[in-house]
């Protein structure tokens, strides 16, 4: 009450600031600040960002929202969350995704709100529960030939699709029977769908780049000399042992000394039989951290087209391997930040996200991206029988 900053300035503030550190990984664990409002009211409908600007549904474009500016609401939107190298990737993906939320807690849920938009000027009224996006696998008519959770492998127009939502640290044998299955099929095409996928477990997405790549791939991770204890909790104190335990303990005959500290260097070797035909990589926002090991191995070793929005983990690697937390000292927030660097490319100083060869942004109710990377493929594959 005695402060001259809202909590929503302060949660702006806080979000601008792990932003510009450009790491996907250090992010807001707990926020302990109470909402203004209990009895909360919601924007109706979901705007978007698109080409720099704030669109609706009909992609009519938006001039200002209750007095504020698009331009000033597309500069705070974007630095929502950090993704590698300071892009607005997660963050545009994230508000595209729950811009009604987001909107709703920016504007402390007012009842009414007025839209300046290139169609006039227009007041709508609020409304009790959020709008929800369209899902566009839960209408899916083709058959899950293999799944693992909310991984699931299936054709389309004789086209493979490999989705993966995550890694599991399961996923081995799914990922087997996938590429037994293509082998054995041998389609020339295969589309890895990467979309919505913030990582998970490293094995699984070595395994992935077994079976995809032709020629032996490294990554390494850098355990740096910094001392930074004397700005952890105790749960970070802990992670962060632990995680000393596990490298140093573990696979200290990995390692090598480097000039900012201990590098623990991983070689790995294809599979004999992996996949020798043309891949398709879907990416978009939430594209990261296990999964951008994957997409990076890919663009280093292979010919495969990138396609749909910018990802949110680096090229050459993010700073991950351990997660220790500190705690704000005056308002108790915990923010989490990762103590290790992965370095995937040792010759790229690119720490950004891969720009897709093909952008292509989504279309409410349709899935646009993976509509014509099969046209594009069906295209190649009829030009081939010519």
């Amino acid at each position: 009450e005695k402060d001259s900053l809202t909590i929503a300035e302060f949660r702006s503030l806080l979000n601008e600031a792990i932003f510009n550190i450009g790491c996907v990984h250090t992010r807001i664990a707990k926020l302990v600040m109470p909402e203004s409002k209990s009895d909360k009211l919601f924007f109706p409908a979901f705007v978007f960002i698109k080409n720099d600007k704030l669109v609706d549904s009909l992609t009519s474009e938006i001039r200002s929202i209750n007095g504020l500016s698009a331009s000033q609401l597309i500069r705070d939107f974007r630095q929502l969350y950090a993704s590698d190298g300071a892009t607005p990737a997660l963050s545009t993906a994230v508000f595209n995704k729950n811009s009604s939320a987001l909107l709703s807690r920016y504007f402390n849920y007012p009842a009414e709100y007025t839209i300046d938009s290139e169609n006039g000027i227009t007041s709508i009224v609020a409304i009790k529960e959020m709008p929800k996006l369209l899902d566009l696998g839960a209408g899916r008519k083709e058959k899950e030939l293999y799944k693992n959770g909310q991984n699931i492998f299936y054709m389309r127009d004789s086209v493979p699709i490999l989705t993966l939502a995550n890694f599991y640290k399961n996923d081995i044998s799914f990922l087997n029977k996938v590429f037994n299955y293509v082998g054995g099929n041998n389609p020339g095409y295969l589309i890895l769908d990467l979309r919505g996928n913030l990582g998970g477990n490293r094995r699984s997405a070595v395994h992935l780049s077994k079976w995809l790549l032709t020629h032996p791939f490294t990554y390494s991770i850098l355990q740096p000399k910094l001392s930074i204890k004397r700005y952890l909790n105790g749960k970070g104190k802990f992670y962060l042992f632990l995680s000393k335990l596990k490298y140093n303990v573990g696979v200290l005959f990995r390692s090598k000394s480097a000039t900012l500290g201990r590098e623990f260097v991983y070689h790995y070797k294809p599979k004999k039989n992996s996949f020798k035909g043309q891949i398709h990589v879907l990416t978009d926002g939430y594209t990261a951290s296990a999964s951008t090991m994957v997409t990076s191995w890919l663009k280093q070793h292979t010919n495969a087209q990138f396609i749909g929005q910018q990802s949110a983990g680096g090229y050459n690697g993010n700073n991950g391997g351990s997660f220790p937390s500190i705690t704000l000292p005056n308002t108790k927030c915990q923010i989490v930040f990762p103590a290790y660097r992965l370095l995937l490319d040792g010759k790229s100083a690119q720490d950004y996200g891969i720009v897709p060869d093909l952008i292509i942004e989504s279309t409410i109710g349709e899935d646009t991206a993976l509509t014509k990377t099969i046209e594009l493929i069906q295209s190649r594959k009829g030009s081939e029988s010519r």
